[in-house]
């Protein structure tokens, strides 16, 4: 796990000093503390740098960016491949190449491209975002920009005024760059307050864009830049199984022996490893699988609120750990401490992730970093592709009710019903139902998200005036962003990757709608992102074992029954669970993993500061919001717990971070 950054320039325009590279590269120093290296061509074409968590051969030999023999392919590369081994294996076998290291898999990756080109992509089992700076060809150099299949690892991309490309592992980086400054996308604003995230390949910064999950850009030799998708898991009526097909027990135990394997990739390491353990069935099955494979006890670690032990899960994390013996590690934070963590939660993301998530797993991954691991597993992925969430059933049910046509006579019952339902109001304002028929009499799509935010009647209150701050979104990436997602529409983020879909999908439509609209958006933009930044914040390294492609390729063809059947959710997991973890254990209520917020907000110590950060806002004074709407809001949440602390948490998250990024200020909280 590392940190990357570099910049191109063709045509014998050179690139920036290497000054400037060491600058970008060392803006991550948290990404890689254990060594660093920066590579500059002599023509001054392309430079790259490199920052590094030693990991997988802690040899000096494995160090980065790395060339081949000649000097013509030189590759930065965060991530871990973790079949490198069987990588190796197969082009020693061709004899064509000297190796300079005993098991680096940045080696590996080297002459993989060498042997078979992008094509090599196809082979990987990992994580990885890299970098390839191809000259075998003097005359047509090219570089190639890559992130893998399920986004777990992040890369973003800029072009400046005088046509320089510029690419890093985090958006931080790009600013050191003289003819970089963070200016707001007003686009990607709008978007992030209904997603809580800005959509690939948006950014929150004007000018910088983020490569989506399973795609790759190629920079050509006259500084034309175009993006392809390599990978896309598309869910589909003819290649989903029916029962008939496989059976319950078959399917249980194939993904019992396709997690075996995955688990097992995912221990590939010279450092010490261990588990984030909620107390789940997720996190317990990782904890589960690891112990088979272990001759030591397992490093398991969990995370509590003080004074809010209806948010704590040590119960079951303590029932897992002693289950198997682990060497059990619990970290319990105040509210005080995880609110004054906010301001550096802001410059820790570089554009908001506005879950509160964040604050206990940032704990977390310092308690990780702190007893000496640098590698942990957790669980996400499983929820997204194996329909784990209270809420598929949920939209599975609207969705017979009101969008179904084949159930359409016990649905036009049904959908009266719902139109007087939606004449109601909650707080004095719009229902969800009412949210749900007005989305089917548009012809919206029902599901927009797992984490879907500002929406509907309270957006249009919330940004009455927004479309006179609209800009043209201008990327200069062939092929990268679809032009529907210059819009003000939100839904046309949603029917760009759920229209095309409608009618090729076996029924319910929507629950295998869920899982690909949750895979193009929430897992690699929100997830993964935040995962990704908090545990690399104290330089540990997350890997993700539900989310091995050949896992989430399997959970794509399962009958949906085996996924989500009579309102239990993750059947096959926990059917394979049950006999690692116990029936009590795998089939409790689910509780989530967050902070407790709208308790936060009813403090008058917080409710006073996020006040105060209102007040003083540049967003709110410049007309970008309803101040006394969103001033309403903020007093009703403080005085009696109004249920507005997702939506209050999605403003304050913006408001910081433009404060801290765009406006110039210190960020205080």
């Amino acid at each position: 796990m590392c940190g990357i950054v570099g910049a191109y320039r063709p045509e014998n325009k050179e690139i920036c000093d290497i000054t400037t590279l060491v600058a970008m590269r060392d803006k991550m120093v948290h990404r890689g503390p254990d060594d660093s290296g920066v590579w500059r061509e002599q023509k001054g074409r392309c430079g790259l740098g490199h920052r590094r968590l030693s990991i997988v051969d802690l040899s000096d030999a494995a160090a980065q960016p790395m060339s081949n023999d000649s000097g013509s392919v030189v590759v930065v590369f965060n991530g871990e491949i973790y079949n490198h081994s069987e990588i190796r294996k197969e082009l020693l076998k061709t004899g064509k190449y000297i190796w300079q290291t005993d098991h680096s898999d940045t080696e590996a990756l080297l002459h993989a491209y060498e042997e078979w080109g992008l094509e090599c992509i196809e082979r990987f089992y990992g994580m990885f975002a890299f970098a390839i700076y191809d000259t075998r060809n003097e005359a047509s150099p090219v570089l190639h920009l890559v992130r893998d299949r399920m986004g777990v690892k992040p890369l973003y991309i800029a072009q400046t005024k005088t046509d320089e490309w510029l690419f890093s592992s985090e958006i931080k980086a790009l600013f050191q760059h003289p003819e970089m400054s963070p200016e707001m996308d007003r686009t990607a604003f709008w978007h992030y307050l209904t997603f809580i995230v800005s959509p690939a390949p948006m950014t929150m910064f004007r000018g910088i864009f983020k490569i989506p999950a399973g795609w790759l850009v190629t920079i050509d030799d006259k500084g034309q830049a175009k993006a392809r998708q390599y990978w896309n898991c598309l869910p589909s009526a003819e290649n989903t199984l029916s029962e008939n097909e496989i059976s319950e027990e078959d399917a249980t135990e194939e993904f019992l022996g396709l997690m075996k394997k995955s688990v097992a990739r995912r221990m590939v390491s010279d450092v010490p490893f261990g588990v984030l353990l909620s107390g789940g069935v997720d996190s317990g099955m990782n904890v589960a699988l690891m112990s088979e494979l272990m001759d030591r006890p397992v490093s398991t670690f969990t995370v509590g609120y003080e004074g809010h032990e209806d948010f704590n899960e040590f119960k079951y994390a303590r029932q897992v750990s002693e289950r198997f013996g682990s060497d059990h590690h619990e970290t319990l934070i105040s509210s005080t401490e995880a609110q004054e963590l906010l301001p550096e939660l802001v410059r820790i993301q570089d554009e908001p992730v506005a879950d509160n998530v964040c604050i206990p797993l940032y704990f977390l991954a310092r308690s990780v970093r702190e007893s000496g691991t640098k590698v942990v597993q957790v669980g996400e992925g499983a929820d997204e592709n194996f329909l784990g969430y209270w809420w598929c059933d949920h939209y599975r049910e609207k969705y017979d009710n009101v969008y179904n046509p084949a159930l359409q006579g016990r649905g036009s019952n049904f959908f009266s019903r719902l139109m007087n339902m939606g004449k109601r109001s909650v707080s004095g304002h719009q229902s969800e139902d009412a949210e749900i028929i007005a989305r089917a009499q548009c012809g919206q799509e029902l599901f927009w998200g797992g984490a879907t935010c500002w929406w509907g009647d309270l957006r249009n209150k919330l940004t009455p005036n927004f479309s006179s701050f609209q800009q043209d979104v201008d990327c200069p990436v062939d092929g990268l962003m679809p032009t529907q997602f210059g819009d003000l529409d939100s839904h046309n983020i949603v029917s760009h990757f759920l229209g095309p879909l409608t009618g090729n999908l076996a029924e319910p439509e929507v629950l295998q709608k869920i899982s690909y609209m949750e895979a193009k958006l929430r897992l690699p933009e929100h997830l993964l992102m935040r995962v990704d930044k908090m545990t690399m914040a104290h330089s540990v390294e997350a890997r993700v074992p539900f989310l091995d492609h050949e896992v989430v390729e399997f959970a794509n063809k399962l009958p949906i029954s085996y996924k989500l059947n009579e309102g239990i959710g993750k059947k096959v997991i926990k059917k394979a669970a049950e006999n690692f973890l116990g029936a009590d254990l795998v089939y409790r209520k689910k509780q989530g993993f967050g902070a407790p917020m709208d308790r936060w907000f009813m403090e008058e110590k917080f409710g006073n500061r996020c006040q105060a950060a209102l007040d003083r806002s540049k967003l709110c004074r410049e007309g970008f919001f309803d101040n006394d709407f969103l001033g309403a809001m903020l007093r009703k949440q403080r005085e009696s717990g109004g249920g507005y602390g997702f939506h209050l948490w999605t403003v304050l998250n913006a408001v910081l971070w433009y404060e801290e990024w765009v406006d110039g200020q210190e960020g205080t909280f």
